[in-house]
């Protein structure tokens, strides 16, 4: 690379240092006025030009634009791809929507289910704990019914037989006439 510069460099100085020599001055004569040396010089400097733009140049902007475009393309790809990935992805929902809807109906009708089975669990329960206490009470006056029946017997013997009963007799008489009401 530092070889071609300075082989460049010393060509075009070369090629100054020829033209200036058999030639007059500059004359005004146009564009294309002048020695024939100087036309091909310049010719020659045109051609070397294009082959170094052509080498150093043009050949790293052509491959940077063919990379550019490589990318550009390998984008595009990439995004057709997605696009028509996220398009199967969204026909599938939607094929899946009636019976996602159907899952989500069913698991809705299914825990409404339980939550009554387990209102009318709790009903049974409040039910039978309710029938458990109408009987407890129930049996308590029915037992405290006999009591107050005895008590009164208790105080009619008094009365009818004119003396009192002691304790002992008087549980006695109580519970053979409690016997006696329950047959």
């Amino acid at each position: 690379m530092k070889t071609l510069k300075i082989f460049l460099i010393t060509l075009f100085m070369c090629a100054d240092v020829l033209a200036s020599e058999g030639a007059p001055a500059v004359s005004n004569e146009g564009i294309f006025g002048g020695s024939f040396a100087e036309a091909i010089w310049t010719v020659l400097a045109f051609v070397l030009l294009l082959f170094v733009l052509g080498k150093f140049a043009w050949k790293p902007m052509l491959k940077a634009l063919k990379d550019r475009e490589e990318h550009i393309r390998g984008q595009i790809e990439s995004a057709e791809h997605s696009r028509r990935e996220a398009q199967k992805i969204r026909e599938d929902i939607e094929q899946r929507r009636p019976q996602i809807l159907r899952e989500a109906t069913d698991r809705a009708l299914k825990h409404e289910q339980e939550m009554t089975e387990a209102a009318h669990r709790k009903v049974s329960d409040i039910r039978h704990q309710a029938t458990q206490d109408i009987e407890h009470a129930r049996a308590a006056a029915e037992d405290q019914l006999w009591e107050q029946a005895g008590d009164i017997m208790l105080l009619l013997g008094k009365k009818v037989l004119g003396r009192t009963i002691t304790d002992q007799d008087n549980k006695q008489l109580i519970n053979d006439a409690i016997d006696e009401l329950k047959k």
